[in-house]
């Protein structure tokens, strides 16, 4: 399995060239584009489809002998947000998902498999395309929050814990406990995690052994961020080793 990973104005996109992911979840929208002969799995329904729109915390198992394309979003950023709003509006299964047959996905197919044309067109052209024009997004962030996220996204989140982070806000730790689990939709520690997960991924690139990539993003060991790594992305580390490639654009 070959892995081609690009960080692009806080999206995450991968093309493998085959991909056999496990079941698992995370805290990401997940946008797959499809082979006809590629197939995915939500919570025990399996489908088939070129544009498949997954919801942050949904079970998935995801595998294909052929290309995929995956397009990982904040689910708190202002994208995450109109794209929630999308599956929502769709009638589905508990909301959970959405297919979405008339995206413009041809550009980022070209772009990956013949590789010509602009990323940043091809992108453009594909979320224009899924995007409703009134996809409303949620009220803006608390600022006390903004200033949190901004603040690890500056430093080594790896080291900080809410303690050190409520007297940034002057908050108690359980209010920001409480309000940052509300405003972002999940709690600290898997925030925290969260990062730790993208800072991971130019390291295994750059040919990082497992052992030092865990402990520069904050991991114990490399045993587990294998655990971690598996649970949240159905994978293992050592699958990327030696296969990945990274730009950011």
């Amino acid at each position: 399995m070959k892995t081609q990973f690009l960080a692009y104005q806080g999206i995450y996109i991968a093309f493998n060239d085959k991909l056999m992911a496990n079941e698992h979840s995370h805290q990401f929208i997940q946008i797959n584009l499809l082979s006809p002969q590629a197939s995915i799995t939500i919570e025990q329904k399996t489908l088939s489809t070129t544009c498949l729109i997954i919801a942050s915390k949904v079970k998935h198992t995801l595998k294909s002998d052929k290309p995929v394309i995956t397009i990982l979003i904040d689910n708190f950023s202002v994208l995450g947000k109109k794209l929630t709003h999308l599956i929502n509006c769709q009638k589905n299964e508990n909301n959970v998902y959405t297919c979405f047959e008339q995206a413009k996905s041809q550009y980022l197919w070209q772009y990956f498999i013949d590789k010509t044309g602009s990323f940043d067109y091809a992108m453009t052209e594909f979320l224009n395309s899924i995007l409703c024009h009134d996809a409303q997004a949620k009220p803006p962030t608390d600022p006390r929050i903004a200033k949190i996220l901004n603040h690890l996204q500056q430093c080594d989140s790896a080291q900080l814990n809410l303690s050190q982070l409520a007297k940034i806000v002057n908050l108690s730790q359980s209010r920001l406990s409480h309000l940052f689990s509300e405003q972002i939709g999940m709690p600290f520690k898997s925030y925290q995690r969260y990062l730790r997960f993208k800072r991971l991924i130019p390291l295994l690139a750059n040919g990082f052994d497992l052992t030092k990539a865990a402990h520069q993003v904050g991991f114990s060991d490399a045993a587990h961020l294998s655990r971690e790594c598996k649970k949240l992305f159905g994978i293992q580390p050592k699958q990327l080793k030696g296969t990945l490639t990274f730009e950011q654009i």
